[in-house]
C-alpha cells in the first residue's frame, strides 16, 4: 500500500479521519490515533464528531468473550483499530487452526497406543480360544478303541 500524497513511498497505516493510507512523513499520532497531516491542519482530526469514546469495560468484554469463541481482535475492531483487530483475527485462527490438529494427531496416537494392548489380546486371544475350543471338540467326540 502506497501513501497517497507521496506514490512509491510504503504507507504505515491508513487516517482514522479520512481512510487514506499514509507513509511515516504524512502520520502523526493524536489522541491514541493516527491521522494524516492534512486532516490535523483542517482541525477534523480533533473534533468532536470525528472523536469518538468507547467503554473500556464493553471493549474488555467483547474481546474476552469473542476470543473465547475464536474471534480475537473483534474488540480491537470494535474501537477502530482495524489493523489490530485484523491481525489478531488472523493469527489467533491460525493457532486455533493449527492447535486443534495437532490435539486431533495427539489423541489419536494416545487412542492407538491405548488401544494396542487390547488388540493383541484380542488378534492372540481369539485365534487361540478358537483353536483350543475345536481340539476339544474334536477330542471329546472322538471314539477311542
Amino acid at each position: 500500500m502506497e501513501c497517497y500524497a507521496h506514490p512509491g513511498v510504503e504507507a504505515v497505516g491508513t487516517c482514522t479521519v479520512c481512510g487514506r493510507a499514509i507513509c511515516q512523513q504524512d502520520a502523526v499520532e493524536t489522541q491514541g490515533r493516527l491521522v494524516c497531516r492534512e486532516d490535523l491542519a483542517r482541525g477534523t482530526a480533533i473534533s468532536s464528531t470525528s472523536t469518538k469514546t468507547y467503554d473500556p469495560n464493553t471493549a474488555f468484554l467483547i474481546e474476552l468473550v469473542a476470543g473465547f469463541f475464536g474471534l480475537l481482535g473483534i474488540g480491537y475492531l470494535y474501537v477502530g483499530r482495524t489493523n489490530d483487530g485484523v491481525i489478531r483475527l488472523i493469527v489467533w485462527l491460525a493457532y486455533d487452526l493449527f492447535a486443534g490438529c495437532i490435539i486431533t494427531l495427539l489423541l489419536s496416537v494416545l487412542v492407538g497406543i491405548v488401544c494396542i494392548p487390547f488388540q493383541l489380546v484380542i488378534q492372540v486371544g481369539i485365534p487361540l480360544w478358537s483353536a483350543y475350543s475345536l481340539k476339544n471338540q474334536l477330542t471329546s467326540s472322538a471314539i477311542l478303541p
